[in-house]
């Protein structure tokens, strides 16, 4: 009998709502913003493989880009963006600029709000990362062991949970 990591980690996440895209978005309106794709850098927390980017290339010139990219300003390069979820999107869409298609140069993006600390920054990128390939159950294990340790770091930064935090 399997399990989905995603499932136990939104388990974890109950009381906040079990849905990470909407955590800390200051309850206003998202809005969609076109960024050159040079000014996009990876998040180096990012440890997911880029794999199957000729397919999704492929996708997105023949249907277009169906979901934003999600990011955060870099507070180490002004004017310069890290990417919190879309890594693989980007890659492909750099493939296509590459290849000639300009128009895939303007990519259309969220902005995460800037101040939301490192570990809700980390627990986003985990999120954001569930769906896109599968895991090993070694892995599984890792995730949901960080996924719990960053919780308790929220919590430390005043984060309130409702229940117990060990359930």
């Amino acid at each position: 009998m399997g399990y989905s990591l995603g499932d136990v980690l939104k388990q974890q996440l109950k009381g906040l709502g079990a849905n990470v895209s909407n955590l800390d978005t200051s309850g206003g309106a998202q809005q969609i913003e076109y960024i050159d794709i040079g000014l996009l850098d990876g998040d180096p927390r990012n440890r997911r493989d880029l794999r199957g980017l000729e397919e999704l290339a492929a996708n997105i010139e023949l249907l277009g880009l169906r979901q934003p990219l999600r990011v955060r300003e870099n507070p180490d390069a002004p004017g310069r963006f890290i990417i919190v979820s879309g890594h693989r999107r980007r890659a492909a869409l750099q493939r296509l600029v590459d290849d000639g298609g300009a128009e895939f140069a303007r990519v259309p993006c969220i902005r995460d709000n800037p101040a939301q600390s490192s570990a809700m920054q980390e627990l986003r990128l985990i999120f954001d990362n569930l769906d896109t390939q599968p895991y090993s159950d070694a892995e599984k294990a890792k995730i949901a062991a960080r996924v719990e340790e960053l919780l308790y770091v929220l919590k430390e930064e005043g984060l309130e949970f409702p229940g117990r935090m060990r359930d």
